[in-house]
């Protein structure tokens, strides 16, 4: 699952791949594909927003964060969040929570 263009993965891999590490623009759109597609462990959570457009999942102990466009289907970015963040909504389950109820976007 790629992003949406060249452009938006070259940016948000300036924006975000030093947080996982990724060599590359490439590399880090790999690893966005494998944490979108790839079956999830325990610690990951998946939901669809409720206007159907966005698919997220949220590693509630990585925190890391994607979220994907359902139809097209495409990678809208792929990131850390913040503990803080995280915190301020109190928790994981809190901050996955809010993010799932998102509509304004």
């Amino acid at each position: 699952m790629p992003f949406s263009s060249q452009f938006e993965r070259d940016i948000h891999f300036a924006k975000h791949g030093h947080e996982f590490g990724a060599v590359d623009a490439l590399d880090y759109e790999r690893m966005a594909d494998r944490f979108m597609t790839w079956p999830m462990d325990p610690n990951t959570h998946e939901c669809i927003r409720p206007q159907g457009r966005d698919r997220l999942r949220f590693g509630f102990v990585t925190l890391w964060l994607g979220v994907a466009g359902v139809v097209p289907v495409f990678i809208k970015t792929f990131h850390v969040v913040r503990l803080l963040t995280v915190v301020s909504h109190g928790g994981s389950a809190g901050y996955f929570a809010w993010q799932c109820g998102r509509i304004y976007l």
